[in-house]
């Protein structure tokens, strides 16, 4: 948050009574006030940037004032993301506000995990530093699991307790970010417990990540100070989350999308509107760039809430502003009142919230989707773009699979990932393979097939392997990605050990990125998203990536039709402290036991 200075608050409390020019305002909108939950006529008159009035301005110095018309529109708060990654949007950040802030969003709260496990401390001064220079404003927390579980995988980076506390006492980042070693947190950790306790003394929030949590280990990782969770699945711990006093984020990504189901439990257990809703904000997580530009940003998600699920739009549009302002810490954000930031969305109603012009920091910045201001291109070092080394690269043969000892030919069980559309969640799945040679067979199965993991950071020869579910591959084919959260190894899938290997060299040679592969008349046909910074981002435009994009959607419908967003079902397999079974480089985790297991059942 920045403080004004004596000068700054003189020149806008002098403005608000007449006597300094105003610089903007905004004549005849229909304000709804989030304070109040009204709805009422009223202009606004801004200097600097922040809001000095509300109400009739006829009284004001408006000789220098750039007006804007608002009649017959309403005119709401900036939209406010109270959770996401901006790397995982595979743009950068720079980038995502290009996209992002003409559809209202006009703050967020942004955890750097992904390039802070990648790049370290480093690639977060990289990061900081750019977000700084955008016109959205970049609420930047502290990454607080790097690795997100470091006795179950090894990380390219390791950031430690004590190396939290110069961060914490830096104002460039605001909060501790999702604790998603919530095994750390409830079984006592010595370096999670630190951690926590660092950002507590330092006056830092202390962000949530508890998938399933209830009963007494909901209320063990509440008593460590945390506040949040958008990870919730079902509404029954979503409620029992609510009454524990956690506030629930409501997420809508590209991927992991429970807004509809968690809202509608929420309206059935509490009504469309009252004071249960004061704890519910909103994020994405992790949304793609042509998800952003087709169906929008969290305009998008006020339309689910008011058009799909039945709330009350008033409430629905605190849930996306004033909610995590004040969730955040942020009395200066969420509501058009004098002294806030002027941070303000027009949109034509209360239904389609068409947004038809941006206000962010008093500056108009967006009309009609469109950005009015200049973002400057940004040039990234060449460590940051050469981060896909693996130190072992596997023959054909090294990726087969040996069975059981002692088992030459045969059938035996095996531990599967099961992947769930639209879920971050896999299933823990048991499964009969052949055993022929000594080796897995996939060649009669019709749902199975290979699942790695490669150290893509130089660091170990760590080639883990394993079987999933979900995918139903069409022909000879696999998908393969540097995006892994969230140690970011590269992660390979198939039916054909051949596409497999296929697919990896061609990640190597554009330095990252996600690419789907199918052998058609004996030659891969491939569809690739080059993602050279940090293996993570593009560097190009957002239209680019989200033309590639398109392209590889339409594609996957060919290669791979049992699910619809092959890229974040991958990506999400690697992340050990989310239910049920994932594979890192030390092997397969049963995360429900927060333990290492074998691929077959003994």
């Amino acid at each position: 948050m920045k403080h004004r200075t004596a000068e700054e608050l003189t020149i806008q409390v002098a403005a608000a009574m007449g006597d300094e020019p105003i610089d903007l305002v905004i004549i005849g909108g229909k304000v709804v006030n989030t304070i109040t939950g009204e709805i009422l006529d009223a202009d606004i008159a801004i200097k600097d940037e922040r809001i000095v009035q509300v109400g009739n301005c006829d009284e004001l110095d408006l000789s220098e004032a750039t007006r804007i018309d608002a009649t017959g529109s309403y005119l709401i708060p900036g939209l406010i993301d109270s959770h996401l990654h901006t790397e995982s949007t595979l743009m950068t950040p720079t980038h995502f506000t290009e996209v992002a802030l003409p559809r209202g969003t006009t703050a967020i709260a942004c955890d750097p995990h992904e390039i802070g496990n990648v790049l370290g401390i480093p690639g977060l001064e990289i990061y900081v530093n750019e977000a700084k220079d955008v016109p959205m404003e970049f609420m930047v927390e502290i990454p607080s699991c790097v690795p997100a579980a470091p006795t179950l995988e090894n990380g390219p980076n390791t950031i430690t307790a004590e190396e939290y506390k110069p961060l914490l006492a830096d104002d460039r980042f605001f909060a501790l970010a999702e604790m998603m070693n919530f095994p750390g947190v409830i079984y006592r950790d010595e370096e999670v417990m630190k951690k926590l306790a660092y950002a507590g003394q330092a006056g830092k929030i202390r962000e949530g990540h508890a998938p399933g949590l209830q009963g007494k280990k909901l209320q063990a990782y509440l008593t460590a100070g945390i506040t949040s969770d958008h990870e919730s699945y079902l509404v029954k711990e979503v409620v029992e989350k609510l009454r524990s006093g956690m506030k629930i984020q409501l997420r809508e990504g590209s991927f992991a999308r429970n807004l509809l189901t968690l809202a509608k439990g929420i309206k059935a257990e509490f009504g469309n509107k009252g004071s249960a809703w004061d704890s519910v904000i909103i994020c994405t997580d992790d949304k793609h760039a042509d998800d952003i530009l087709t169906e929008g940003h969290l305009d998008h998600a006020l339309r689910l809430l008011v058009n799909e699920v039945g709330i009350d739009p008033v409430t629905a549009i605190r849930v996306c502003s004033l909610n995590p302002a004040r969730h955040l810490n942020r009395n200066d954000l969420g509501a058009i009142t004098a002294g806030r930031v002027a941070n303000i969305v027009k949109i034509n109603n209360l239904q389609e919230f068409k947004v038809e012009d941006v206000i962010a920091q008093g500056k108009h910045v967006a009309k009609n989707h469109e950005l009015l201001v200049e973002l400057a291109e940004r040039e990234y070092p060449d460590w940051a773009l050469d981060t896909v080394n693996p130190k072992y690269i596997p023959s054909l043969a090294e990726y087969r699979i040996a069975g059981p000892d002692n088992l030459k030919d045969g059938m035996v069980d095996a531990h599967v990932i099961g992947v769930i559309e639209h879920s971050l969640v896999s299933d823990h799945l048991i499964r009969e393979v052949a055993i022929k040679n000594g080796y897995v067979d996939l060649s009669d199965s019709v749902d199975l097939a290979y699942y790695f993991l490669l150290d893509r950071h130089d660091n170990t020869e760590n080639f883990a392997k394993s079987l999933v579910s979900g995918f139903d591959f069409q022909g000879e084919a696999a998908v393969a990605s540097t995006v892994a959260h969230d140690s970011h190894q590269l992660l390979l899938t198939g039916n054909s050990i051949e596409a497999i290997d296929f697919a990896l060299h061609k990640l190597i040679e554009n330095h990252g990125g996600q690419i789907i592969v199918q052998k058609q008349d004996n030659e891969y046909e491939y569809r690739v998203l080059p993602l050279p910074y940090a293996g993570l981002m593009s560097t190009e435009s957002p239209e680019q990536v989200a033309e590639k994009m398109i392209e590889m959607k339409a594609f996957s419908k060919q290669v791979c039709p049992g699910i619809s967003e092959p890229f974040m079902s991958l990506s999400f397999m690697a992340l050990p402290v989310i239910p049920a079974l994932k594979l890192t480089d030390l092997g397969l985790v049963d995360v429900d036991k927060f333990e290492i297991i074998e691929l077959f059942n003994s």
